[in-house]
């Protein structure tokens, strides 16, 4: 897996970084979040030791989420590195190739802070999180300088139309922030621009 060499912030207390995969050709994002609880990270690849320790050394590390069945990535690592737990949604766990500390479910508010939405039809265990005016995307959709700002590609779906139902429910959160699993995260205009997507 590939290694990105620092982070940058997004916001106070949101943290992005992302490395191009070779294997797959398409950019591995994701994302790190302060919280009451401390730091989350959302669909973690691995970073340098030097970034890595700088960005930990601001919060204690609280937790992991993994967004869908295919996003193991590196969180075996960050859980062994901080002991700290795996969530992820029960629909995802037997893909993903390691334990779960704890599974989420829809509608449930987790670590006090994430709203966990289902988003069927993409991967398997396909999840966002919303948090003050941030929408975490894993797989469901992407912003790649191949494809834009788009849904995932009917390929990679379990269910391409049960999806773009799904991705309705979205729009019900408010969001000022779009991150994603592959691509920049959206910090303009970004709930316009899903409505937008979306209609």
């Amino acid at each position: 897996m590939p290694l990105a060499d620092q982070f940058q912030r997004v916001t106070a207390g949101l943290f992005f970084w992302q490395a191009f995969d070779p294997a797959v050709q398409v950019d591995l994002s994701c994302c790190a979040r302060r919280t009451g609880r401390g730091l989350v990270f959302i669909d973690p690849i691995p970073l340098a030791d030097s970034a890595l320790a700088e960005l930990s050394g601001r919060e204690n590390p609280a937790a992991i989420i993994l967004t869908n069945a295919n996003h193991a990535r590196a969180a075996a690592d960050f859980r062994q590195r901080f002991s700290i737990p795996i969530l992820a949604h029960a629909d995802a766990v037997a893909a993903l190739g390691l334990a779960v500390d704890q599974e989420i479910a829809d509608g449930e508010t987790v670590l006090d802070t994430f709203s966990v939405i289902t988003l069927p039809g993409a991967a398997s265990g396909e999840i966002a999180l919303h948090a003050e005016g941030v929408l975490h995307v894993g797989d469901a959709l992407i912003h790649l300088p191949s494809t834009g700002f788009a849904p995932l590609p009917d390929k990679y779906c379990t269910d391409p139309r049960e999806l773009r139902a799904a991705l309705g429910k979205l729009l019900r959160f408010p969001c000022e922030v779009l991150t994603f699993a592959h691509g920049l995260p959206l910090v303009i205009l970004a709930r316009q621009r899903l409505a937008d997507l979306l209609a």
